[in-house]
């Protein structure tokens, strides 16, 4: 069970955090999918046709990947982040995490969240 003050503290780290690394996929994805499609014009006028759509599919490929690859550890440093029912040990996010600010009881299983 957390204290007020604990729950407010962890909530608004996770808020800091989901902020912070929110700002971090944002510019690595904006800027590499401008350099992205630079590279791409680029290839586009040096290359055959077949070999320049080769480089530029698996240039997005890995542009995909790296994207997906942050934003799950974005989820997961979120997911160990936020507060957790002790009762039933479900993370409290979103409506869940209001409510249980608001009443002090986890909304999936009715128990005591906040003293």
């Amino acid at each position: 069970m957390y204290s007020r003050d604990a729950f407010k503290r962890q909530r608004t780290a996770a808020k800091q955090l989901a902020g912070r690394n929110g700002r971090v996929l944002a510019v690595v994805s904006v800027g590499l999918g401008i350099a992205q499609l630079v590279l791409i014009r680029w290839i586009e006028g040096r290359l055959e046709r077949r070999p320049a759509i080769a480089i530029e599919g698996a240039l997005f490929l890995a542009y995909i990947a790296l994207v997906g690859w942050l934003v799950w550890r974005m989820q997961r440093k979120l997911r160990a982040a936020r507060p957790t029912c002790p009762e039933c040990g479900v993370v409290l996010q979103g409506l869940s995490d209001r409510v249980a600010a608001a009443t002090g009881r986890c909304d999936s299983c009715g128990g005591q969240v906040v003293k």
